[in-house]
């Protein structure tokens, strides 16, 4: 062990280096940054490794046909509704590099710019047939980047997304949805006081896995904020009324001039030019929603103003114009913010001349009524001003106004509210097109095409016309559309309308309308659209191998569409080619997981290869996740019923009937299963409203009909097939069922002529035959009833009716008279 020599000099020993204050704080900044970051990136990373969550962009980078390509999202909505309620987008397939030789173009809105009720022959489908027929030397891509629900918040970030597509025009119309979509002052989506900078960082938060994480558990906590619903339309909004003074509404056009402002800065940014519209609406034939009082009117001020309103609208209904607007301009001094007040000053005005005036009180009813689902004068006019540099205005409301008979909008451009008929979109198209030739210094072409021939170009024809109004038609018959005063006269008028058409899956208009696509597609044959349409259309005629052929043919070109895969599986389905059915529905839930349609033909599909026990789990699935979904509630019971689980069985078959269905081949389904039960009345209540969606369809009056047999209403039954024959004369199942009634109720001379009318139609009809016989029998025609009971044993000698009444004749043979 060694030792220190005295006198040596032991060097001090150097103090530990100590941080300076500042750089000490440095690092524990830097440590509370860098961790948390380092772990919430660790986690958003296993989130997406585990595949949770969805993809937020509305565009997504696919690949087909050896191309890199952008299609549509069918999860984006999911950010702002929450899965049940997100509606989905167009499908589209675009290249992510624009070709050098086609101009490129976006369409942003709501449900009007969509094109609903049917987007295939909306605004954007329909701009690209004006332009294509225009300049036919020029190729143009036009992208439905509108979805139905959606407001300026949404369009905000959705526009964002499209930055990269290289579009060379934007076309923006928008403004219905502003108070009712996410995030407005009356709406059911999003909490309408959260302030704009935290709205836009909640939407960001939601790109990443962790706030979608976050978010699903916020909502499990939560009973209902509007996120957890299905889609119910405008159902959903109809207890938020909103008066015109309402302080609220402030917010919201300061929102959407804000949203719109970065809406177009994004635009200047990814170099797209921008037609920028103001949004034409309905003004003389859509009535107020909801009319609201001023505050402050005291008991005796409303009972003075409700008198002469009442006085008013009898005289109006007499159409004794000037005692209705001279009440109405009493009732009007006292309190003139009552939307619908407004509205029938607007119609005496019009019914008296004065046009100018007229219009001014519609456009006051469209400001003040108090369900706020059009776009108004504050929100057109924040358009306008917005209109600045290279934007372009496109001031539609002013067009459609001048487009129109005395100068207010009505029903020759609109089915409802905002949504456009095909002449609304035509017009709308044209006037876009027009602008962009400007825009983009286009030669002008050809004459602007005749919407006869954009609609051939887009395979338009009765049939897609019959079925909008089926469409149209269950929507008026429901809320809020039933709020507005005038909803009868609107109703009768697409009734009346819908009349005029040959029914959609009648021979004559499945053939029209499959000439009119091939003649198309002949032409355009890589419309992806087009081949959709025709693959429907075959398969409603029974054309199986058709169908599916068409139906592949459009998913070559657009992969993504849910509804050509579901068209696909369908056509493979009916030639019993289960498993490639279900391979076919399997991508449509890849597409969309809210395709409860396809899940529950996929269930259908593995039922029949004999793997029941996966069918009753996609169908409780179903279920779990809709239970307001009746129809598979009802096959869910008949699959249970089949293994002998009686008391589940029914307990689905109650949940069926418990949740009303909406769509027509729904309805029809619940109601036929209940008709083969016997459950005469929740069949009748299903054809009920199956006969609101198609008033002239016969079968449906005929089906109808024999639901109120059974229920002993054997006269609404007779009224049920009577309307079946006069929509088509022809039907002998009508006449049929029509004479045994009558038989009932011991009208056997009209019983009689029924079956003569049948055995005009089809002399082959023994049951028409036999049943004459029947009636002439009642009336004691013995003679003539024998000679149609021989002549129904000639043909089916076992027939029992027809024996029983021979035999009878028999024994009271000795008192006829005997043929010479």
């Amino acid at each position: 062990m060694s030792r220190r020599k005295k006198g040596q000099v032991v060097a001090a020993k150097k103090p530990p280096h100590q941080l300076s204050g500042a750089k000490l704080w440095c690092l524990r900044l830097i440590s509370l940054l860098v961790v948390p970051l380092l772990f919430f990136s660790v986690l958003e990373f296993g989130l997406r490794l585990v595949k949770f969550g969805y993809p937020t962009s509305f565009l997504q980078r696919s690949f087909n046909h050896g191309a890199n390509t952008f299609v549509q999202n069918n999860q984006f909505g999911w950010r702002f509704f929450g899965p049940r309620a997100a509606r989905v987008p167009f499908p589209t397939c675009i290249r992510c590099e624009k070709p050098p030789d086609t101009i490129r173009i976006f369409v942003f809105g709501e449900s009007a710019a969509y094109g609903d009720p049917q987007p295939r022959f909306g605004l954007p489908r329909m701009l690209q047939a004006t332009l294509e027929l225009r300049h036919p030397d020029k190729k143009f891509e036009v992208v439905n980047a509108a979805m139905t629900g959606i407001n300026s918040h949404v369009i905000r970030e959705l526009a964002r997304d499209c930055a990269p597509a290289e579009a060379d025009v934007w076309v923006i119309y928008m403004g219905n949805n502003e108070v009712i979509g996410p995030f407005g002052v009356g709406t059911v989506f999003g909490n309408h006081s959260v302030p704009l900078p935290l709205i836009r960082a909640q939407f960001a938060l939601k790109r990443t896995r962790l706030g979608q994480l976050l978010d699903s558990l916020w909502q499990g906590s939560l009973k209902d904020d509007g996120s957890s619903r299905a889609w119910e339309g405008l159902r959903a909004f109809s207890r938020h009324k909103l008066s015109a003074s309402d302080p609220q509404l402030a917010v919201a056009y300061r929102n959407f001039r804000r949203n719109l402002g970065d809406i177009l800065a994004t635009a200047r940014g990814c170099g797209a030019r921008v037609v920028l519209c103001t949004v034409a609406v309905n003004l003389r034939d859509c009535a107020p929603f909801a009319s609201v009082h001023s505050d402050g009117l005291s008991e005796s001020q409303l009972r003075e103003w409700e008198r002469f309103f009442n006085t008013g609208a009898n005289a109006q209904a007499s159409e004794d114009w000037r005692t209705a607007l001279a009440n109405f301009d009493q009732a009007a001094r006292i309190d003139d913010s009552h939307a619908e007040l407004r509205f029938r000053r607007g119609q005496c005005l019009l019914a008296l001349g004065n046009m100018q005036a007229a219009r001014a009180e519609f456009v006051a009813a469209r400001d003040l009524d108090a369900l706020r689902f059009r776009c108004d004068s504050s929100l057109n006019q924040i358009i306008r001003e917005q209109a600045l540099g290279e934007v372009v205005l496109l001031d539609a409301e002013r067009a459609f106004a001048e487009a129109s008979p005395d100068g207010i909008p009505g029903g020759e451009f609109f089915f409802e509210h905002v949504h456009l008929t095909a002449e609304g979109n035509y017009l709308l198209a044209r006037l876009v097109g027009q602008k962009m030739e400007e825009l983009l210094g286009l030669a002008q072409g050809t004459q602007w095409p005749e919407i006869s021939e954009c609609m051939q170009r887009l395979g338009y024809t009765e049939r897609d016309k019959q079925l909008i109004l089926s469409d149209m038609l269950g929507r008026l018959r429901d809320v809020p559309f039933t709020f507005r005063f005038n909803n009868e006269v609107e109703t009768r008028r697409l009734v009346e309308a819908a009349r005029a058409l040959p029914l959609p899956d009648s021979l004559k208009a499945l053939r029209a309308s499959r000439a009119a696509l091939e003649a198309a597609l002949a032409r355009w044959p890589y419309d992806a659209v087009l081949w959709e349409q025709l693959a429907e259309v075959r398969l409603a005629g029974g054309d199986l191998n058709g169908a599916f052929v068409a139906a592949q043919q459009s998913i070559e070109i657009v992969p993504s569409s849910v509804q050509a895969w579901l068209i696909y599986g369908l056509a493979l389905a009916q030639v019993e080619r289960y498993e490639e059915a279900r391979a076919a529905f399997y991508q449509a839930l890849t597409l969309d997981p809210e395709a409860v349609w396809a899940r529950h033909n996929l269930a259908l599909c593995l039922e029949k290869v004999g793997r029941h026990a996966e069918a009753v789990a996609e169908l409780q699935r179903v279920v779990a996740h809709r239970p307001e979904y009746g129809t598979a509630w009802l096959t869910l019971g008949q699959f249970l019923e089949k293994t002998g689980r009686t008391n589940e069985a029914s307990q689905c078959f109650a949940r069926a009937l418990a949740n009303p269905v909406n769509q027509l081949e729904d309805l029809l389904y619940v109601a036929r299963f209940c008709l083969s039960r016997g459950w005469y009345g929740a069949a009748l209540t299903n054809f009920t409203v199956a006969l609101e969606r198609n008033p002239h369809d016969p079968g449906l009056h005929v089906e109808a009909g024999r639901a109120l047999e059974g229920l002993g209403r054997v006269q609404e039954a007779l009224q049920q097939y009577q309307a079946a024959i006069e929509s088509d004369p022809s039907f002998v199942r009508a006449r049929m069922l029509r004479g045994i009634a009558l038989g009932k109720l011991g009208e056997h001379a009209l019983a009689e002529k029924e079956f003569r009318e049948a055995l005009q139609l089809d002399p082959d009809l023994i049951e028409a035959r036999v049943n004459l016989g029947v009636a002439l029998y009642k009336q004691q025609r013995f003679d003539e009833a024998v000679e149609q009971f021989e002549e129904g044993l000639r043909r089916n000698p076992k027939d029992p009716l027809a024996l029983h009444y021979i035999s009878q004749l028999r024994a009271r043979a000795p008192l006829l008279p005997r043929k010479q």
